[in-house]
């Protein structure tokens, strides 16, 4: 490996940090698009461009300030920026929080700079997925750590501070470009650019010798690699040379490595006939329509393998990067307190490959009783569980015959589905349970209100955008989980919330069994209590 490192050549000057070493000097036609001002800042003298000759010498009231001197940006680009002269409350993440929130509602007072805050914007939104606004923007950058305790507001205020000065051709192009990053760090992954940096530490690569490792190109992997540090995808060190950062070693966790090949081949073109899908509804589905078939998802899948895998693979992934409902409900104190050796203890319905059911036992080594893997045959001859799990072919539209056990448990399968079908599985399952089963329902459980703006808010709409494309189904709210469950004949107990993506654990038991009232939400506990 060692033989395609490329350094520095010695007496080269120290580059500074990676932000700035990317704001270019050169000068744009003043008709190029981006550099014209938005209707916001319609007026104000276009941003000066930065200078990486020259040395920056300034004295404000901001202990901040002393790490970037001699820094590469013009005394121009800074010297108007509103600066706060205030020594100590600078330091404090809760001043960049309260500076980004009068960048957001008064962006005109930094429009002379809003091309290098949207650039720093666009990194912290990186880094934490994340003047003196700039020089902390700088700071957060290079020490989120600092800031972490402020992570979730900083992020929201960072993504939105990055729109706030667009034109209508940065908007246009933002988004209409927004599905290069999955294809290039596909490509990233398949010709082991990413491996090489990462293994590479901290150590900086020519382009000739990742064209000589990857075989590409050499021109087009310049382009790339270029594209790939405008997104931190990886760090450009100047003179050419790329090294890794935290986003490239995020891109090497199995959650990507099985989940950008799997958006790739698989949803990116479902993805891309959802419009298509809006015509025909309630009939084909995006999916349908993307691969021309009319079977259901898992039915095609079946004859998939490798996509087949991909999908159950990256349903664990993201288990792992979740909190469990196991961190809300003691199991074996709350529902397995009499259960022995004979005992059905645990009912996976519809459980894939076996993930929840290992998960079980992994936490309760000692639990008593039999637990259960439910799914189609197929399927679970890809089951990967120990010895003890039993794996029984079952059809969810069929009556449950497993009897009597004290947990039926079924995740992430009904928000798949109609509520007319979703109502009918709940009902094949009541004749099975006895008076003190429970039917456990694991699912996203959105409040009837609207979400609060969070960072989780993008990843359950996304989602569940994703869910209408594939299903022509979606994730439902408290009112819309408590009618169904009260016409399959079903009383809901608690509604456990164990993550900040609305995932929830329902406690459900027949209306005959006992007198439940409806549930109230217990912001203490994060449960709904009776």
């Amino acid at each position: 490996m060692g033989t395609y490192v490329s350094k520095q050549p010695a007496g080269t000057q120290r580059r500074t940090s990676s932000i700035r070493s990317r704001i270019s000097s050169k000068r744009w036609p003043a008709q190029h698009p981006s550099e014209m001002p938005s209707k916001q800042s319609a007026g104000n003298q276009r941003s000066p461009n930065l200078n990486p000759e020259t040395s920056l010498e300034i004295n404000l009231d901001c202990a901040a300030d002393r790490r970037y001197r001699a820094s590469n940006v013009s005394t121009d680009e800074i010297k108007d920026v509103p600066v706060a002269k205030t020594n100590i409350r600078l330091q404090e993440p809760e001043f960049l929080v309260e500076q980004l929130g009068a960048l957001i509602e008064h962006p005109e007072k930094y429009s002379s700079h809003h091309r290098v805050i949207a650039r720093l914007a666009h990194q912290v939104y990186e880094i934490l997925e994340g003047n003196c606004l700039i020089y902390q923007l700088y700071e957060l950058i290079e020490e989120p750590q600092k800031f972490a305790k402020n992570e979730k507001e900083l992020t929201i205020l960072t993504r939105r501070a990055s729109t706030v000065f667009e034109n209508p051709y940065q908007t246009y192009h933002r988004i209409a470009y927004s599905g290069l990053p999955l294809i290039i760090s596909r490509i990233a992954q398949d010709y082991n650019l990413l491996k090489t940096l990462v293994v590479g530490d901290n150590e900086a690569f020519s382009v000739s010798s990742l064209a000589e490792i990857s075989g590409i190109n050499e021109a087009i992997l310049e382009i790339f690699l270029e594209y790939m540090a405008a997104q931190h995808i990886i760090e450009d060190t100047g003179k050419f040379l790329y090294k890794s950062n935290n986003v490239t070693k995020n891109l090497l966790e199995p959650i990507a490595v099985n989940g950008i090949p799997l958006f790739d081949d698989l949803l990116f073109p479902i993805i891309g006939c959802l419009g298509d899908s809006l015509k025909e509804y309630p009939g084909r589905n995006a999916y349908q329509i993307a691969f021309n078939t009319t079977l259901d998802l898992a039915s095609w899948l079946e004859d998939s393998p490798e996509l087949y895998r991909g999908v159950f693979e990256l349903i664990q992934n993201q288990s792992d990067h979740v909190p469990s409902w196991h961190d809300v409900i003691d199991f074996e104190e709350e529902f397995a307190s009499g259960s022995d050796e004979q005992s059905f203890v645990f009912v996976d319905i519809g459980g894939g490959t076996g993930n929840q059911c290992n998960i079980l036992l992994e936490k309760y080594p000692n639990l008593k009783g039999r637990v259960i893997l439910q799914e189609k045959l197929a399927r679970l001859q890809v089951a990967r569980v120990p010895d003890r799990v039993m794996k029984v072919p079952y059809d969810l539209f069929s009556d449950q015959h497993i009897r009597g056990a004290y947990v039926y448990y079924i995740r992430q399968v009904l928000h798949q589905h109609t509520d007319e079908a979703v109502i009918g599985i709940l009902k094949a399952q009541a004749p099975a349970m006895r008076e003190d089963s429970v039917l456990l329902i694991d699912e996203k459980v959105l409040p009837d209100m609207k979400i609060p703006k969070t960072t989780s808010l993008l990843n359950v709409t996304e989602m569940n955008i994703l869910m209408v494309a594939c299903f022509n189904a979606f994730d439902r709210r408290q009112d819309q989980w408590l009618g169904l469950l009260d016409k399959a004949g079903y009383e809901v107990a608690q509604i456990h919330p164990y993550s900040d993506l609305q995932d929830c654990i329902i406690v459900a038991k027949l209306k005959n069994q006992a007198a439940i009232q409806s549930p109230q939400f217990n912001e203490q506990s994060d449960v709904f209590n009776l």
